[in-house]
């Protein structure tokens, strides 16, 4: 699972399962013994609220949706996302948002991830980090896997602008 990355835009070795346009990326990660009421408590949290989290969204562009998931009794988790293009790309725009502050407050207890003294990661070592752990879908599908963020957030604009003229026009 520990394979070697390129350097320099080469493209990674683990590349998530692709279906049209959308990419797949799954992280398996092990919660640190003793972290399962911390990681908890952040995914609780009230100031880790959705509009935040869609915001960062935004920021990358590119990117379906985002879920973690805790499993075996709260010792384990799965990072999962969809998001357009390839691999390299995505995860230079998800480094360069602010997902990365959100993402850092719980996975600081998973294992294999620095205290805070050891931060920040660089680019190239939270590649590392996900590519250490990440495991390539076994079947990945979407709906509308032709169709890219921006052609979705278009269509629900000229959707919004068309509501709006037939709202005024029944007027």
């Amino acid at each position: 699972m520990n394979e070697q990355i390129k350097i320099a835009g080469v493209a990674s070795p683990r590349q998530g399962a692709r279906d049209g346009v959308r990419t797949e990326l799954s992280v398996f990660l092990k919660v640190k013994p003793g972290h399962e009421k911390q990681i908890r408590a952040v995914f609780s949290d009230p100031s880790n609220d959705l509009e935040r989290a869609r915001a960062a969204m935004v920021d990358v562009g590119t990117l379906h949706d985002a879920r973690q998931v805790l499993f075996d009794n709260d010792t384990r988790m799965l990072i999962a996302t969809s998001f357009d293009g390839d691999w390299d790309v995505y995860i230079d725009d998800f480094a360069r948002t602010s997902i990365l502050k959100i993402w850092d407050k719980f996975l600081v207890h998973c294992e294999g991830y620095p205290d805070e003294g050891a931060r920040p990661f660089s680019q190239f070592e939270i590649k590392e980090f996900l590519t250490a752990h990440q495991v390539t879908a076994a079947a990945f599908v979407g709906r509308y896997s032709e169709t890219t963020v921006k052609e979705v957030l278009k269509a629900l604009r000229v959707q919004g602008s068309f509501q709006k003229l037939l709202d005024e026009a029944s007027n």
